[in-house]
Parts: structure tokens; sequence; C-alpha cells
């Protein structure tokens, strides 16, 4: 089990989208293979809303998270939905 950064719910890991701070550059881990401080989000449109707004990634893995991963996880997250 791990927890969405924004909405701090509990939820099987396959079930979400991690992002890891590799060497100071945040990319997406789709396969959860990295290592590194990794991040998690559900989703949901409006986590991954908020977490853009709020730059939660940003924050979390302490580097800065291009617009680009944020739009890919948004992407996933419609993915997972449909």
């Amino acid at each position: 089990m791990r927890m969405c950064v924004v909405c701090r719910k509990m939820y099987e890991q396959h079930e979400l989208i991690r992002v890891v701070n590799e060497n100071g550059t945040a990319v997406l881990d789709a396969k959860k293979k990295h290592f590194g401080r990794g991040a998690y989000l559900c989703g949901s449109e409006e986590c991954i809303k908020k977490a853009y707004k709020k730059r939660i990634l940003d924050k979390h893995l302490k580097c800065g998270v291009s617009d680009e991963i944020y739009r890919e996880c948004g992407r996933i997250g419609e993915m997972k939905k449909g």
C-alpha cells in the first residue's frame, strides 16, 4: 500500500502513478523500478490539477518537475480511469 501525496488516501502500488527524483531530474517511473526519492499520485483529475497548481511533486521530490510530467500523469490517469 502506498499513499497519494495529494489526497493522502492509501492505494495498492499498481494503482498509482510514480514520479522519481533521479539525480535531480523528475522522471515518470511506469515500471516502478527506478531508484531514488519517489512520490505517488492516484491519477484522479482533481489530484493532478491540485498537484500542478500547488507544485506538490516539486516540493515532495525536492527538484523541479516539468509541465510535461504533469501532463503525462494526466494522460496516464485518464487511461487508468477508462
